[in-house]
């Protein structure tokens, strides 16, 4: 079952992962690529056994792709840039911890998936409409930060890429989960 979730994911990551490219390409830029710390570090003589460890690795090589997506998106001068990030890297690790609640709510319907009842689709109903509302939160939050530390424009464009991001995001994950029996 372990395998299963594992492939869940992976899935919806391979699919994430164009999505951001076809975002980039959409806004004639060219497709975003992985940074170079990131693509071309060498392995030392290690195989990564750790499923864990695998994970880890292929959703830092995501956030690392989506950092550099968000850069060139909001197309900012060295001060605001710098000014930007301090508050949107943070904004990046709150968001972390939400997707990872949505991972367990997707992780916990995997699990149940044949045998769920009314009490288990509500209580999962229940978390996703709370990770929806704790994000937008999030959101605010941060639209807040950045336009006090920058402008609203600026503010306003990050909401605007992050509803892109945001929106595509929920497109491949919903669209890959089967729907609840009858």
């Amino acid at each position: 079952m372990k395998q299963h979730y594992i492939a869940l994911f992976l899935a919806m990551a391979a699919l994430t992962q164009p999505v951001i490219s076809n975002v980039a390409q959409a806004a004639d830029e060219a497709p975003v690529a992985a940074p170079a710390a990131v693509s071309s570090a060498p392995v030392a003589n290690a195989e990564v056994t750790d499923e864990s460890d695998e994970f880890k690795m292929f959703r830092f090589s995501l956030r690392m792709d989506k950092l550099d997506f968000v850069k060139k998106a909001m197309g900012l001068n060295a001060e605001q840039e710098k000014k930007f990030f301090d508050q949107y890297v943070r904004y990046d690790i709150e968001l972390k911890a939400l997707n990872d609640a949505r991972l367990a709510i997707v992780e916990d319907y995997a699990a149940n998936f044949e045998k769920i009842t009314d009490k288990d689709a509500d209580k999962l109903v229940k978390r996703s409409l709370a990770f929806r509302k704790d994000r937008t939160k999030l959101l605010e939050k941060y639209y807040a930060k950045i336009a006090k530390v920058t402008s609203k424009v600026i503010a306003a464009r990050f909401l605007q890429v992050e509803s892109v991001l945001q929106g595509s995001s929920d497109v491949v994950i919903g669209s890959s989960i089967p729907l609840m029996s009858k």
